[in-house]
């Protein structure tokens, strides 16, 4: 995810298991592939080895998403779903620890490259689609751009537009939550700011302390759902849990310089694929308002936006059916047409 205090949402699940199985068109295989010069895990799970390819592209930094693998069951019907545990992430942070070597934006872009063709190889593929969830929207639109021939179709969610944007806009939200509270410390501290300075994380991680009271009430529900969670996952499974809380601290410190760099309407104007937005519509997070400016300056062969109410940041797993819908009636048949 992106400008947000990452303790304030840890989580983590025990790893179910991950035997390679595969039955008539059906596929659930785990395993690590060599990306970027080291092993990172995957999982490739779907009804039908036919159905496109998508690549989930986890936020956090290091939030990886096979703790939730359920949330995607309904997904699998329609595509095969592959979940990545990125550099610095979950089992793949498991393998180096904190000797993970290159955590920068531009590795983990050509590591998905990678990963995008060991899929198109392993699948029999041409094309696959990207799905990318706040930082990994980042690493996302970078990998489109890297080699856009791999991928039919680039879905942001959570989607940044620049670090600059989101600081802005929450502080905005949040002198505006103050002013209604009639919270007069918090005025006065905000006032003192004036305005805030991007280049300043101290500043902006003090200022951002609250920032789950403007969160849409959807996503306060999924992150506290997830926290009151940790004491079953941890008992469950030490070693894995201790490899996701790591993995999440040891990736948000590593990576925040080049999060604090982002500015896609100025890096990535331009990208050769089909481009989708499914964004929450109340996201504090990644704020919708920069989201639908990146997407209004992308130029692409085709593009489409789809706003989510009642959701926020967490909309692919917060409304389900909403997000399930985006995803099979506007990207599917398009990813298919362009080769996946």
């Amino acid at each position: 995810m992106m400008a947000i205090n990452r303790r304030a949402l840890l989580a983590s699940a025990v790893l179910l298991a991950a035997v390679p199985a595969r039955a008539g068109n059906a596929i659930d295989e785990s395993l690590f592939v060599s990306a970027g010069g080291i092993d990172q895990w995957i999982n490739i799970k779907g009804t039908d080895v036919r159905n496109p390819v998508l690549l989930v592209v986890h936020g956090g930094p290091g939030e990886a998403q096979w703790p939730v693998t359920e949330k995607y069951d309904a997904w699998r019907d329609a595509f095969t779903v592959v979940l990545w545990d990125q550099r610095g992430a979950g089992h793949t942070y498991g393998r180096y620890g904190a000797k993970t070597p290159n955590m920068t934006l531009e590795q983990f872009a050509r590591d998905g490259v990678d990963v995008a063709n060991h899929l198109c190889r392993a699948l029999g593929k041409r094309k696959i689609i990207l799905l990318g969830h706040s930082w990994g929207s980042i690493v996302g639109v970078r990998m489109a751009q890297l080699n856009p021939e791999l991928f039919a179709a680039y879905v942001g969610t959570g989607q940044v537009e620049s670090w600059s944007a989101s600081v802005n806009a929450q502080f905005d939200l949040l002198l505006a939550k103050a002013r209604q509270d009639n919270d007069q410390d918090s005025i006065k501290a905000f006032a003192a700011i004036g305005r805030p300075d991007p280049a300043d994380a101290k500043q902006y991680f003090g200022f951002t302390r609250n920032l789950r009271s403007v969160m849409a009430p959807s996503d306060r529900d999924w992150i506290a759902s997830l926290r009151a969670k940790i004491p079953t996952w941890e008992k469950a499974d030490p070693k894995n849990f201790a490899d996701f809380r790591d993995g999440f601290d040891f990736s948000a410190e590593a990576v925040l310089p080049d999060q604090m760099k982002t500015n896609l309407p100025a890096t990535a104007a331009k990208l050769d694929t089909a481009v989708f937005v499914i964004q929450g519509r109340d996201d504090a997070i990644t704020p919708t308002a920069a989201a639908v400016d990146y997407f209004n300056k992308i130029q692409a062969p085709e593009k489409a936006l789809v706003l989510i109410p009642d959701a926020g940041h967490f909309a692919f797993m917060t409304a389900p059916a909403a997000f399930l819908d985006a995803l099979t009636q506007t990207v599917r048949p398009v990813a298919i047409r362009r080769g996946a």
